[in-house]
């Protein structure tokens, strides 16, 4: 473990904090060479130290109603001492309090460095009809939108057919409905969690998402990632759980000058906002026109994340991508950073997950949980195998591995040739941007593992 010390903030008072709490034990798993604390703030905005007992129970329920008992809640006075021991702050809270800029406020009122876009920053992108009105002030492409309140639904329907519901400040997750019948409204706006709600049009185009990261040179958008789904949106469940009705290609199955010009336009809007560190921004591809309709200040980092799935999608791990993170924000305060730490050569163990029953599905999380935590031991060397739907062992690539069901690993197994093709179009040019050293493709979709157990 080296001196550096980072805090992270999780847990907070939208029904997110379970995604939150997921993202800590996921950074605490890869940082694991770090001196980590967790920093828990409950619904009602009390912080608690978290032991990693306490860190890895299932949901925040499981220890939201016995917290006080396991240690005092800290005062403001003595929350902000604590904090400046540490040489830099993670916020990881989603929705309310996370991403609407006042933990960001706090950490700036007390001169406590942090990671990620600032109060500002955070302000203008999280409020979803604030951030649209300023892309379509600045020419981006914009979904039609209006108060689902205030103006009148029976005529939007009438013009646009379907809407989206969601509320105003929130994550793109939970508290989303489509509506078609005002009837429908009145109960999409029941489900909102709390305050204001937004109504845009439905979109019937490709849905995506692109990571984009700082770097010395500025902005750098990683591989978009497409999102299929057959109908219906991407919410909570398709979104963090193993579903068969949610595909995730990436590369996208679009043009390259589609590609091209989300890339584009990502790092655009990256800087038109101020965004530093590291954003999350969704959105469609619909009759030629890029829109971007969901702007993410801190995007989830659970093991399967789409930043995670990105930046292995051009080579890098885990801990690569979180270190690169890392060592931007430090940069911008003059901190020096942490470096990666240097593990001898292991024997090497076999990880088989997947297979053929009903239970694949719960055997491909099990077994990428294994894996990726034992990448810490001392004393072995995981790797991965995925045995299919025939029993045949394959060798499992890092990057597809982060998968949420065995059909989308079997289907990226049996399709190397096209995959290189595609990846060819992007990864070079993106690992030269973030000045990362030459790989080649064949590095990053060939598993280099032992020969597996007879």
């Amino acid at each position: 473990m080296t001196t550096f010390k980072l805090a992270i903030i999780c847990g907070g008072p939208s029904l997110e904090r379970g995604i939150s709490l997921n993202s800590a034990r996921s950074v605490m798993d890869h940082l694991w060479h770090l001196d980590i604390q967790i920093f828990y703030v409950s619904p009602s905005l009390r912080y608690y130290a978290l032991s990693p007992n306490q860190l890895y129970s299932n949901t925040p329920e499981d220890f939201d109603f016995k917290i006080h008992q396991t240690g005092a809640h800290y005062t403001q006075e003595a929350l902000v001492e604590k904090l400046k021991q540490y040489d830099i702050v993670l916020p990881l809270i989603h929705g309310e309090y996370g991403e609407d800029g006042q933990l960001q406020a706090f950490l700036e009122t007390y001169e406590i460095p942090y990671m990620g876009s600032s109060q500002k920053a955070c302000q203008a992108m999280f409020f979803k009809d604030l951030a649209q009105k300023t892309l379509h002030e600045f020419g981006y492409s914009t979904l039609p939108m209006c108060d689902p309140i205030a103006d009148d639904m029976s005529a939007f329907l009438d013009q646009h057919i379907k809407a989206v519901i969601k509320p105003q400040a929130g994550g793109s997750s939970i508290g989303v409905s489509i509506v078609e019948t005002i009837a429908e409204l009145e109960n999409a706006l029941q489900i909102i969690p709390s305050g204001k709600a937004v109504c845009e049009a439905y979109c019937s185009g490709i849905e995506f998402t692109v990571m984009v990261v700082d770097s010395d040179d500025g902005p750098v958008a990683l591989m978009p990632t497409e999102v299929e789904i057959p109908e219906g949106i991407y919410d909570y469940r398709r979104k963090y759980l193993p579903t068969a009705n949610t595909r995730w290609h990436c590369p996208p199955r679009l043009k390259q000058s589609f590609v091209a010009d989300i890339i584009k336009q990502a790092e655009e809007i990256f800087k038109i906002f101020g965004m530093r560190d590291f954003a999350r921004l969704d959105g469609w591809v619909y009759q030629d026109k890029i829109i971007f309709s969901d702007l993410n200040p801190i995007s989830g980092m659970e093991q399967n994340s789409f930043m995670f799935l990105q930046a292995s999608r051009l080579g890098m791990t885990h801990q690569d991508i979180l270190l690169y993170i890392l060592q931007i924000s430090c940069k911008r305060y003059g901190i020096t950073p942490p470096m990666s730490p240097v593990q001898s050569s292991r024997p090497a163990i076999p990880v088989i997950m997947g297979g053929g029953s009903e239970e694949r599905q719960v055997s491909l999380m099990s077994g990428t949980n294994v894996w990726l935590k034992l990448r810490q031991s001392k004393y072995v060397e995981p790797q991965p195998y995925f045995q299919d739907f025939e029993n045949k062992l394959w060798p499992l690539p890092y990057t597809f591995a982060l998968h949420h069901t065995c059909e989308e690993v079997y289907e990226y197994l049996n399709a190397i040739a096209d995959i290189r093709e595609t990846m060819s179009q992007y990864v070079a040019s993106i690992r030269k941007r973030l000045a990362l050293s030459t790989m080649d493709i064949q590095q990053i979709i060939l598993a280099q593992t032992t020969p597996p157990p007879k």
